[in-house]
C-alpha cells in the first residue's frame, strides 16, 4: 500500500501537483532549490516518485530528457518513478534499458497552466505507459484517492502513451487553427465569427472547445508539441505537412492581428496582459507579446492597461 510519495521538480506544474497529492499521502517534495517543506535530499523517497522536471525543446525540437537523466542518476536503489515530463516517444523505453533498477511508467498530465490542480483532479482521460500489473494498479489505486471525476484510463505501452499526449495536443493546435481561418474569413466579409464557429462546433463530431477565433496557440507545451511530433515523424520517413502547415499558419495569426488592429489607425493600444492566455503569468509563445512587439516597432504608443483600442486574451475583433 502506497502511505509516501515523492515529487522531483516544484515549478509551476509540480508544486500545484504536490499539494494535491498532500491531501491524501505523505508527500515527499524534491528541488534544486530548498523551500519550506520541501527539501534537495534524495536520501528518503517514498514509496512512488514522480518526476516533473522541465523537458526542453533542443536545436531540433525534440525534448531533452537532461534534467529527467540527472534525477535518475541519483536514484541508486530499486524504486517506481512515474515520469510525468512531456517526452519524446520511444524516450521511456530507453530510459528503462540505462536504468535497469528502476520500474519507469510514463504518465504525462493534460493540464493548463493556472488551473493545474483543478485539471489534474478533474481529467478526461489518464495515460499510463508502462508494463507490469501490480505496478499499473498500483497508479490506479492512486488515482481512484486523488481523482474528482471518472475519467477514460487508457493503459498503453509507453511508446502509445507518449504518442498520443504529442497527438492530441497536435489535434487541438490544428483545431485552433483552422477556428481562426474561418475568423479570418469572417473578418473580411464583415461578419461576426462567434454565429459562425458557434454553429459549427454544435455538432458533436467537432465541439465548441478550443473553437474561437481570435489569437492563435501558445506558450509552453502546444507550439514545442506540434513541432516534436513533426521531427517524430520525419525521424520515420514521414512528411508532417499538417504539423508544419499549422506552425505556419499560426504564425501568420500575429500578423493579421497586427494587420486588424492597424487598420483602425488608433492613437494608444492598451493590453489587458502579455500572457499566452487568459488566467496565466507566462509569456512564452505568446501572441499577445508578438503583437505588442510588432506594434511598436510599428510606432503605435502602447501600453499596460486601457487605450483608445484595448486587446485582451481573445484578440481583436
Amino acid at each position: 500500500m502506497i502511505k509516501t510519495i515523492s515529487i522531483i521538480g516544484l515549478g509551476k506544474l509540480g508544486l500545484p501537483i504536490a499539494k494535491v497529492f498532500s491531501r491524501h499521502y505523505k508527500v515527499i517534495g524534491i528541488d534544486k532549490i530548498k523551500t519550506k517543506g520541501y527539501t534537495t535530499s534524495y536520501t528518503d523517497l517514498g514509496d512512488i516518485t514522480f518526476v516533473v522536471v522541465p523537458t526542453p525543446s533542443d536545436s531540433y525540437n525534440r525534448f531533452s530528457s537532461q534534467y529527467v537523466e540527472e534525477v535518475l542518476n541519483k536514484i541508486h536503489k530499486k524504486q517506481i518513478i512515474v515520469i510525468v515530463s512531456t517526452l519524446m516517444p520511444r524516450e521511456t523505453d530507453r530510459l528503462q534499458k540505462k536504468y535497469k533498477h528502476l520500474t519507469l511508467i510514463y504518465n504525462p498530465t493534460f493540464v493548463a497552466l493556472g488551473t493545474v490542480a483543478y485539471d489534474f483532479t478533474h481529467p478526461d482521460i489518464i495515460l499510463i505507459g508502462g508494463k507490469g500489473r501490480r505496478i499499473i494498479f498500483t497508479l490506479l489505486d492512486i488515482y481512484s484517492v486523488v481523482l474528482k471525476s471518472f475519467p477514460y484510463f487508457a493503459l498503453l505501452t509507453p511508446l502509445e502513451a507518449e504518442i498520443v499526449k504529442l497527438a492530441l495536443n497536435c489535434y487541438i493546435t490544428t483545431k485552433i487553427t483552422f477556428a481562426n481561418q474561418i475568423g479570418n474569413l469572417c473578418y473580411s466579409l464583415d461578419i461576426n465569427p462567434d454565429n459562425i464557429l458557434n454553429a459549427i462546433g454544435k455538432d458533436s463530431r467537432i465541439g465548441n472547445k478550443y473553437f474561437k477565433a481570435g489569437l492563435g496557440y501558445g506558450g509552453p507545451c502546444f507550439p514545442r508539441d506540434n513541432l516534436a511530433m513533426a521531427e517524430f515523424m520525419q525521424d520515420n520517413g514521414l512528411y508532417p505537412q499538417l504539423n508544419e502547415t499549422m506552425h505556419n499558419l499560426n504564425k501568420r495569426q500575429i500578423a493579421e492581428m497586427v494587420y486588424r488592429i492597424e487598420r483602425l489607425n488608433p492613437k494608444s493600444i492598451g493590453f489587458e496582459s502579455l500572457s499566452y492566455k487568459k488566467g496565466s503569468d507566462v509569456t512564452e509563445h505568446s501572441q499577445l507579446k508578438a503583437i505588442w512587439e510588432k506594434l511598436k516597432e510599428d510606432g503605435y504608443k502602447v501600453k499596460m492597461g486601457k487605450g483608445e483600442i484595448n486587446i485582451d486574451w481573445e484578440g481583436i475583433k
